[in-house]
C-alpha cells in the first residue's frame, strides 16, 4: 500500500545540522497501518516505548466524546525510513508504501496513546505528526527519553490564575472534559464523584451533591488514590489511569455488594473504601509477584482490574461490613491495620470454608452471639473473639 502527504520539510537548527523533520497530518487508521510501537521488553531492550495503557486510550477517547469542540493540537512524534521527498522547497510530498511482512515505514516515538485514541474516537480524526527523516535507531531512542523527561504540568496555580481573565463557568466546563479543574480539590474526587461510569457519582459529600445523596467523604477517596498509587506500577502513574482503575475496582463492588453503598454504611466509610482498596491492591502486588499469576494481573486495563478485584470478593463476606464492630472508630493508624488484619483473616476463612467471623477481632462480640444466636447457630467462646 502506497502512501503519499504534503509536507513542511525542513531543518530545525540553522546550521542544519540535526535530522531532517517533516510536519504534516494523516487520519489515524491510516498511521495505525503505516507506523508500527516498538516497545521495551525482555526480547527486545532497544524498543523506547513502554506497553500501552487501554484506560489512557479510553480517556482520549472520552475526551473526544465529551465536547465537540474538544482536540489536541499536539504533535505525535514518528520516525520515518524508506521515505521518498518529492519536490523542492518547505513544501515537498513524503511517499512511502507498506509491504506485507516487512516492518513498516514509521515507528512512533511519542505519542502512542495519542494516536491509539484518536483512532477509537474515529478512525478518521486528524493526527498532527511530526516525521524524523531516516532517523536511527539511537535518533529515535533518545527522543523518546528528551520527550518524555523534559516536560511539566502546569501548576495549579497557574491555572486558577489564567482563569481570572475568562468566564470561570466556561473554561470550568471546558476543562473537566480534560480532566483538569480550577478547584485544588478536584483529580480523583472530583472525577469519581462526577463521572458517569464511577461507582461514586453524585455521592461524595460537598456541596455539589445535594444533602441526603452526600455519603462519601472527600478524604476517604483521596486515601483510595492514595493506596492505590503505593502500589508503586508505572499503569497508575497519570491521574486518567489512576481514576480508571479506582472505576474498575469499585464497579465490581458495587456490583457485587450493593446493599452496602447506602448511607452510614461501614463500607463506604473512610476505613472501610481505603482498607478495601488497600486489601485489593495489596492482592494484586501480591499475584504480579507470582510467576502463575503474573498475567491475570495488569492495573492499567480495566478488565483485568474487574476480574481481579471479582476473584478477591470471592474470597470474602459482606457481613463483615454490615456486623457491628467493636469501636466506633478504627480511623487511625493502629485502627486501619486492626481492620486490614480482619480482612486478611476473612478471606483465609472464607477461602478454607471456616466460618467467617472466626478469630475476626474488629466484630462486636455481643453482636455476634445475638446474630448467631438468632440464626440457631453454635455461638464461638470468648477466645476465638478480643473484646471491643
Amino acid at each position: 500500500m502506497e502512501y503519499a502527504y504534503q509536507a513542511f520539510v525542513f531543518h530545525q537548527r540553522a546550521d542544519d545540522n540535526g535530522p531532517l523533520l517533516a510536519l504534516f497530518h494523516a487520519p489515524a487508521g491510516e498511521v495505525s497501518a503505516w507506523a508500527d510501537v516498538d516497545r521495551l521488553a525482555h526480547d527486545n531492550r532497544l524498543g523506547p516505548q513502554r506497553e500501552p495503557k487501554k484506560s489512557r486510550i479510553n480517556s482520549i477517547r472520552r475526551f473526544f466524546a465529551d465536547d465537540p469542540q474538544n482536540t489536541i493540537p499536539t504533535a505525535i512524534v514518528v520516525g520515518l525510513r524508506g521515505v521518498q521527498i518529492i519536490g523542492d522547497g518547505a513544501v515537498r510530498t513524503l511517499r512511502f508504501e507498506t509491504q506485507e511482512g516487512q516492518s513498516h515505514p514509521g515507528l512512533i516515538i511519542d505519542g502512542q496513546h495519542r494516536m491509539r485514541g484518536l483512532e477509537a474516537a474515529d478512525p478518521n480524526t486528524i493526527v498532527p505528526i511530526v516525521g524524523i527523516i531516516e532517523a536511527s535507531d539511537l535518533e529515535m531512542a533518545f527522543q523518546f527519553l528528551v520527550i518524555n523527561n523534559k516536560s511539566a504540568k502546569v501548576p495549579p496555580d497557574h491555572l486558577r490564575a489564567l482563569a481570572l481573565n475568562y468566564s470561570a463557568e466556561q473554561l470550568e466546563a471546558r476543562l473537566k472534559t480534560a480532566r483538569l479543574a480550577l478547584n485544588p480539590n478536584l483529580g480523583s474526587v472530583g472525577v469519581l464523584d462526577e463521572e458517569p461510569e464511577s461507582p461514586f457519582r453524585g455521592m461524595v459529600a460537598w456541596p455539589n451533591n445535594p444533602a441526603e445523596q452526600r455519603i462519601i467523604v472527600p478524604a476517604a477517596i483521596e486515601a483510595m488514590a492514595s493506596e492505590a498509587k503505593s502500589l508503586g506500577f508505572g499503569e497508575l502513574e497519570d491521574l486518567d489511569s489512576l481514576n480508571a482503575f479506582l472505576i474498575a475496582m469499585w464497579t465490581v463492588i458495587k456490583e457485587e455488594w450493593a446493599h452496602l453503598f447506602v448511607a452510614n454504611s461501614k463500607l463506604l466509610s473512610k476505613v472501610g473504601l481505603t482498607c478495601m482498596t488497600q486489601f485489593v491492591c495489596s492482592t494484586i502486588k501480591t499475584w504480579a509477584r507470582n510467576p502463575r499469576l503474573r498475567d491475570q494481573v495488569d492495573p492499567g486495563d480495566p478488565e483485568k482490574v474487574r476480574s481481579v478485584t471479582s476473584d478477591v470478593l470471592a474470597t470474602l463476606d459482606p457481613k463483615f461490613f454490615e456486623a457491628d464492630w467493636a469501636s466506633t472508630s478504627y480511623d487511625t493508624r493502629a485502627g486501619r491495620d486492626l481492620v486490614m488484619a480482619d480482612l486478611e483473616t476473612l478471606s483465609f476463612n472464607v477461602a478454607n470454608g471456616e466460618p467467617w467471623h472466626q478469630g475476626l477481632k474488629v466484630v462486636d462480640r455481643n453482636w455476634l452471639q445475638q446474630t448467631l444466636a438468632d440464626a440457631g447457630g453454635a455461638v464461638p467462646p470468648a477466645s476465638d473473639e478480643v473484646q471491643g
